[in-house]
């Protein structure tokens, strides 16, 4: 991916710009004569207590799946994410402090907020790095400044940069592995049904990778899958799926 500099365009990224993603309320691209005071923050994970699922690239599995379960999204392009709720705008991993989980792993889509990296063109390779100025983790009057006086970027700015970059190009080669998975016959909708507080608990409404059908995979495909450093990830989502009953031990009681 080529250099991505941290100052940019702003009316040329605004007409590029597709919808908003998620837990973004907008995208500023960041310069130093409209951002210069701007700092940032830890505010917690509060912005993220109604997300029950959060998106997740190929890299994250094998540490996500020890506490969180992972699947592949019901619509196309199947995009994998981590299931934080079984119930829209329930995040069981936020409490009412905006904490997370203690030992639960944070996805890097949640720690690369307020930043986010925007095409300046549709299907160009330039990419400009944006804030969302309203995020909590912004502030003037508190936490590490993105410019220093001279309106240069400082050592916080650069480093986020770099991790931005990083979760964008994940995301890219994530987005390859699945379009291959689903290609090769493997993302098949799936159910797992478990007893909860007495009942059977359903959870559907989402694709994962079908065990028959990667275990009659030819030879030659098998082979492809395992030189390109796909069959962990693709192990770490089996195993986490395990985990749904971990989950629901934390909603409440039916009635």
């Amino acid at each position: 991916m080529p250099e991505t500099p941290p100052l940019a365009n702003g009316a040329a990224v605004a007409a590029a710009a597709p919808a908003l993603p998620p837990l973004y309320g907008a995208l500023d691209p960041l310069t130093p004569e409209r951002h210069a005071g701007l700092r940032v923050r830890d505010a917690g994970f509060g912005f993220a207590a109604q997300a029950s699922a959060i998106p997740l690239v190929a890299e994250e599995f094998a540490i996500a799946a020890r506490t969180l379960p992972i699947v592949f999204g019901a619509q196309a392009p199947h995009l994998p994410v981590a299931l934080t709720g079984l119930a829209p705008g329930s995040n069981l991993y936020v409490n009412e402090q905006g904490a997370w989980r203690p030992g639960a792993y944070v996805p890097a889509y949640l720690r690369r907020v307020p930043f986010f990296l925007v095409r300046t063109a549709p299907g160009s390779d330039q990419l400009v790095l944006c804030i969302d100025p309203g995020a909590p983790q912004v502030s003037r009057t508190e936490g590490e400044p993105l410019f220093d006086a001279a309106g240069k970027a400082t050592p916080l700015l650069d480093r986020v940069l770099a991790f931005t970059r990083s979760v964008e190009e994940g995301m890219l080669r994530t987005r390859g592995i699945t379009e291959r998975l689903h290609q090769l016959g493997l993302l098949k909708p799936a159910v797992v049904q478990f007893p909860h507080h007495g009942k059977p608990l359903r959870v559907d409404g989402f694709f994962a990778v079908d065990r028959p059908a990667l275990a009659a995979l030819p030879a030659e495909q098998f082979l492809e899958l395992r030189d390109k450093g796909w069959l962990e990830p693709i192990h770490a989502h089996l195993l986490s799926i395990g985990g749904l009953p971990d989950l629901a031990r934390d909603l409440a009681t039916p009635g």
